[in-house]
């Protein structure tokens, strides 16, 4: 459950991540699965198959990422740095080697994370989540006393004031697995939100930047979800897929897309959009994703909310199914509330996307706005498939149908790519980063002088073949990759022709 904190400076922590995962022996117990498809799963068996899906995302998008392990012993099979895809086997095996046993040293695991986010005098910068299903009964350096200034037992460090110094700028998300009502039946969420409320206070004392969250779960599928939750911005939707489009209406769809592209004038949202590159071992537009089976970043405006809608999103889920019910007050209300445990474009995404509901359509701008200036503050490698979801949303208010089909058609190449060959994968991601270039050379046709124009439309069309000849390379290359890249080659072959 969510708990009311007072207003803090939400910090923008993306770019350095540390996930705190409990190894004690209550891991081994079982959860539900509510949807009776998978049978229960052990804990430790849940938590292990999101933290394997979140360095695959961490792989893809360069991002920094440490992993932390807790018993009695507080262990770092991951530090903190980017996490290379070559040493993806390695580290999968690591954990999958890890067994639970022993206790839980919660304090000590915490300060160890706060630790790898330490940033000199700048104090602890960061986003760290901790995954645990108890309390601590085993930490020996650090504690956190009932009411703030009360000593320790045996001479242990106050661990609020360790972990939050001046300078810093923290996110804590807890998830806390099973009920707290007895010992070993779960996080006591009562002692926990107490912990994160001192957090909150020292922050407001300070004038630091803070998020401080607890999350409690039940099931398997809640565990997911939050733990992937936690390192998600904002969400990716799906769309009707590229190979079941009939020819004729790729063709339809490609020319609009090529609008977009040819007046800048009429579709000024595509400046901002940043032009999709290949991996090539380093960061990528990828963020951290479940690829969810409910459309959240693009819902039907009508029908009920979904019922695992809540449970995968946890405070995001309350806003949707508010939003999905035409209850718009309810939703901006509960979207205020979780100021503290929503990310900023997050937040400020879905604050617009009600208040256009609501007709409200200046407000809706201006928190657009906001969102805009937000999302250019997250690492590079974070921001293309973020700015497309912002910029759809603007497509829409706009009525802008040809930036859209763009957006789409981006977005959707992209992610359904994700598990393709990776030279099909970069091919494809190269071809759409040059069809997004042409715009400028397609521009000096149009803004050049008289005497200039012949040598722009020279150099315009030089860059077209360019790009025309790359497409076929790659039709040669993977002609049996699939209708996914079929499809995707199709759709910029016929972009081309338009930018002629």
């Amino acid at each position: 459950m969510q708990d009311a904190s007072a207003a803090l400076p939400v910090p923008n922590l993306r770019d350095r991540n540390v996930l705190l995962l409990d190894l004690s022996k209550s891991m081994l117990a079982p959860l539900p699965d509510p949807q009776g498809t998978s049978g229960e799963r052990q804990k430790i068996e849940v938590a292990r198959t999101a933290v394997f899906r979140i360095l695959q995302d961490a792989a893809a998008s360069g991002t920094p990422f440490g992993l932390v392990t807790f018993t009695e012993t507080v262990r770092v099979p991951v530090p903190l740095g980017e996490v290379h895809r070559e040493n993806l086997p390695y580290i999968e095996n690591l954990l999958a080697l890890l067994q639970p046993s022993g206790r839980s040293a919660v304090w000590d695991a915490i300060a160890v994370g706060a630790d790898l986010l330490r940033a000199g005098v700048h104090g602890v910068r960061g986003n760290l989540v901790l995954v645990t299903d108890g309390w601590d009964n085993a930490s020996a350096r650090f504690g956190v006393p009932a009411e703030p200034g009360t000593p320790l037992r045996g001479g242990l460090t106050d661990l609020v004031p360790y972990i939050l110094p001046a300078g810093s700028e923290l996110s804590l998300k807890v998830v806390g697995i099973g009920s707290g009502g007895e010992r070993d039946r779960g996080v006591d969420a009562g002692a926990m939100n107490g912990f994160l409320e001192q957090l909150r206070a020292r922050a407001q004392t300070l004038g630091l930047a803070g998020a401080f969250g607890f999350q409690e779960v039940t099931t398997g599928t809640q565990l997911f979800a939050q733990m992937v939750q936690a390192f998600l911005d904002v969400s990716y939707d799906d769309d009707r897929p590229l190979e079941e489009l009939h020819p004729e209406e790729l063709a339809q769809h490609a020319a609009s897309a090529a609008k977009a592209l040819k007046e800048p004038q009429q579709h000024a949202t595509v400046a901002r959009l940043r032009a999709p590159r290949p991996n090539n071992g380093g960061a990528s537009d990828a963020t951290y994703l479940e690829a969810p089976d409910l459309e959240v970043g693009v819902l039907p405006a009508t029908g009920g909310a979904p019922a695992y809608l809540k449970e995968r999103y946890g405070p995001l889920g309350d806003v949707i199914e508010a939003y999905l019910a035409g209850q718009y007050a309810r939703a901006l209300a509960q979207l205020n509330d979780g100021q503290a445990v929503l990310p900023p474009v997050t937040r400020l995404y879905w604050e617009a996307r009600v208040q256009f509901a609501q007709r409200s359509v200046v407000d809706a701008a201006r928190s657009l706005l906001k969102a805009w200036a937000e999302a250019e503050k997250l690492p590079a490698g974070s921001q293309a498939s973020v700015l497309r979801r912002l910029a759809l949303l603007q497509a829409r208010m706009q009525n802008d149908k040809e930036t859209e089909t763009l957006v789409r058609f981006i977005d959707d190449t992209e992610h359904r790519l994700g598990g393709a060959d990776p030279a099909a994968r970069d091919r494809l991601m190269d071809l759409l980063g040059r069809l997004m270039e042409l715009r400028g050379t397609y521009q000096l046709t149009r803004l050049a002088g008289e005497g200039d124009l012949q040598d722009a439309a020279l150099r315009h069309e030089a860059a077209v073949e360019d790009v025309f000849g790359r497409l076929q390379d790659a039709r040669l290359e993977f002609a049996s990759a699939g209708p996914i890249v079929e499809g995707a080659l199709d759709f910029i072959e016929i972009c081309l022709a338009e930018m002629r």
